[in-house]
């Protein structure tokens, strides 16, 4: 992929230490005619350039400073040392004039890059910039990677098992477990000595051999620090600390005393008696405690729930007892938990089925798990003397996330209808537990439709539509849509946009659907102009991002990024909700309008109040109320009042849009009104494109 490639769809920001604003200006241009999201900041001198740096997120410095360019490169990588904001910034500089000397003194100074004749501008900065997205990518997925190492050694911390890490047999960490196992006081005693020297006897020798295995379990004589001798089971697997490769060993006392019988009792308080997997109550805790992990994370964690049942097990007793039964369970159990191995938990659950909590997999990595396991149950066979018996099973799983509800026993009773659904379809089948959002429960159905959305704008399976609304004046210059957005179930189907647009709200989720629709739209803006053409889109956003001063602050940043040539995206707000946000909206609409964006208001004509509104929120344009053109050409009052309204408008100079015109009659009587805009299915329906033949009209 090439540096271009690698930016294009990406915003970034280049200062440009320059003399002449009108040379940035001129760069901004090339770069965006180029189709680049770039925003280019001018800096005529040091000063200026160490303002903007404190002031704005630069992720490029161009310096192009004639005969000083040395020397301003020198002063900011200097400022760059003590300037966090500069971290990770390539400096390019512009010499067309320098020899093979200049050049290196200008890399040796810190330099990125050096540019040495003006065809070569665009590819070197398009370098820089892609260098600069790939540190700032790497910043984040190490403070990601920092942020997971923080926590998983905090539960090593806590953790009551004796957990320790060695390279080449010295001990570089041991958490307090271990260290209280082993009778020291604290790291310190113990930091940098070899584990061999604490080998008592002949477990010296077999424990120089084991640490040279990865994934290994045995059992050695230890010395503690006070001189006792203790048996200890030690199991090792390869693990890094602080970056570097090591070994991480597990070590548990053997102990054949009974003065620690309440460590044996919690121990099999945990565990089924039969097979000595977990037990379902365990389960169940744990289950709930992981669903609060999630729940209070800082990312979007999720897990799973998966529940495995053995289908013929009447047929299984029937040919080895109650005895070959319980062996068999055992014995499979073990073979379901290798299986697992460290993705999850694993305990038996009723009497023939094994319940397994699983950390750290999504929908897709579980139903995989399932596959696998109903494979492993396929292949199974139990012997007893000369009978042989094969296990047929059945497999459910859900999703645990945000929003999964608390309790255990209601996530386990939905894995076992799920469970119970493959079982109806068959031996070896699996099933995701959806709730028929016919019966479920209102809970039920908020979850389902959460997920729902949350997965539809993961998977882009969110798009716009867009309806022409088309100038009765002649003006041709900018065509105009309005935008609706659209919703595909996971097989493709349409979903009704009052029912995902209204269970988002109620999930929450509303504003992140009103962000994808900007986002969305104004890509679709920056492409027309790409093209030459000059879309304007109206769209629509909801209540809680009309009233959320985030939401305004975040369109800003986003339209100051994109630069809109002229105003291109409209806001359609309606009269009714507008008045109960009077300061609010004019405060936006300010923000907007330096940026392409403006606030029209829609649903005049409907009361009293849309006149008395715009002295306190003034727009150039108005939408009359849907409700005004339903049989429009056979009401003549709503003819007369929509009459009145265009009147209004025109003696205040507004512009005037009539939505669903559905018939040439209506188109008739609108004409000589003075109305400015009309828009309809008569006209033409919502389609996937920005496709309509403006000179018809």
């Amino acid at each position: 992929m090439t540096p271009v490639e690698t930016v294009e769809n990406t915003p970034f920001s280049i200062l440009h230490v320059i003399g002449s604003v009108n040379d940035s200006i001129a760069l901004r241009g090339e770069l965006r005619n180029a189709g680049l999201q770039a925003s280019v900041h001018n800096a005529a001198d040091f000063d200026a350039a160490r303002h903007e740096i404190t002031a704005t997120p630069i992720d490029v410095v161009y310096i192009e400073y004639g005969a000083n360019a040395l020397e301003m490169l020198t002063a900011l990588h200097e400022l760059a040392a003590r300037e966090p904001a500069l971290a990770g910034v390539p400096m390019v500089v512009y010499d067309d004039i320098g020899g093979v000397e200049e050049i290196e003194a200008y890399l040796e100074a810190g330099a990125f890059s050096v540019i040495t004749h003006e065809s070569l501008v665009e590819p070197i900065l398009m370098r820089a910039v892609a260098f600069a997205l790939l540190y700032q990518d790497r910043e984040r997925k190490a403070a990601q990677l920092s942020k997971s190492e923080l926590r998983c050694q905090k539960l090593i911390d806590g953790s009551s098992e004796a957990v320790a890490y060695l390279q080449d047999g010295l001990h570089i960490y041991a958490n307090q477990a271990y260290l209280d196992l082993l009778g020291f006081a604290s790291i310190d005693e113990l930091r940098e000595e070899p584990i061999l020297d604490l080998a008592a006897g002949d477990s010296a020798q077999r424990l120089k051999a084991f640490l040279k295995t990865e994934d290994a379990e045995d059992t050695f004589t230890l010395r503690t620090n006070g001189g006792h001798e203790i048996e200890v089971r030690i199991h090792s697997t390869a693990a890094s600390f602080d970056g570097e490769p090591c070994l991480q060993v597990f070590a548990t006392q053997v102990k054949e005393d009974v003065a620690d019988i309440s460590e044996q009792l919690e121990y099999f308080a945990r565990r089924d008696l039969l097979t000595g997997l977990y037990n379902r109550n365990y389960l169940f805790e744990q289950i709930e405690a992981r669903r609060a992990e999630i729940v209070s994370g800082d990312e979007e964690e999720t897990g799973a729930l998966l529940l495995l049942e053995i289908l013929n097990h009447d047929e299984i007793k029937r040919h080895i007892g109650t005895t070959g039964m319980d062996n068999l369970l055992t014995e499979f159990g073990k073979k379901v938990e290798e299986r697992v191995g460290g993705q999850g938990l694993v305990a038996r659950h009723g009497a023939f089925s094994f319940l397994i909590l699983l950390g750290r997999l999504d929908r897709h990595g579980t139903a995989e798990l399932a596959e696998v396991l109903n494979e492993l149950a396929r292949d199974y066979v139990y012997t007893q003397g000369t009978t042989s018996v094969t296990v047929s099973t059945s497999a459910g799983y859900l999703v645990l996330d945000e929003n999964s509800p608390p309790n255990a026993a209601e996530l386990v009773d939905r894995v076992e209808r799920a469970s119970n659904r493959a079982a109806q379809e068959g031996k070896y089948q699996a099933r995701l537990y959806e709730p028929d959002l016919k019966t479920a429960s209102e809970r039920e159905q908020d979850e389902a439709w959460a997920r729902k959305i949350k997965t539809a704008l993961r998977e882009s399976r969110f798009s716009l539509v867009f309806q022409p609304i088309v100038s009765l004046t002649g003006d041709r210059e900018i065509s105009r849509y309005e935008v609706f957005v659209r919703m595909l179930d996971e097989d493709g189907s349409l979903i009704s946009p009052a029912e995902f647009l209204s269970q988002a709200e109620r999930g929450d989720l509303i504003q992140s659907i009103d962000r994808w629709v900007v986002l969305s739209a104004v890509k679709q803006i920056h492409n027309g102009v790409k093209n030459g053409e000059k879309p304007k889109l109206y769209i629509r956003i909801s209540d809680a991002s009309l009233h959320d001063p985030e939401f305004t602050k975040w369109l800003t940043q986003r339209l100051q990024m994109t630069r809109l040539p002229d105003t291109l995206l409209a806001i359609q707000v309606s009269v009714d909700k507008a008045g109960h946000a009077l300061r609010h909206l004019a405060d936006m609409q300010q923000a907007l309008h330096p940026l392409g964006g403006e606030l029209i208001l829609d649903g005049f004509g409907s009361g009293d109040d849309g006149f008395r509104i715009l002295d306190h929120l003034p727009v150039s344009t108005i939408k009359i109320a849907r409700p005004l053109l339903e049989h429009f050409a056979q009401e003549s009052a709503n003819q007369d009042r929509v009459g009145e309204v265009v009147r209004h408008a025109k003696d205040a100079e507004m512009a005037v849009i009539v939505p669903n015109v559905e018939n040439a009659a209506s188109l008739q009587i609108l004409w000589p009104m003075g109305v400015d805009f009309v828009q309809g299915d008569f006209i033409q329906a919502p389609q996937e494109s920005l496709e309509f033949d403006f000179a018809q009209f």
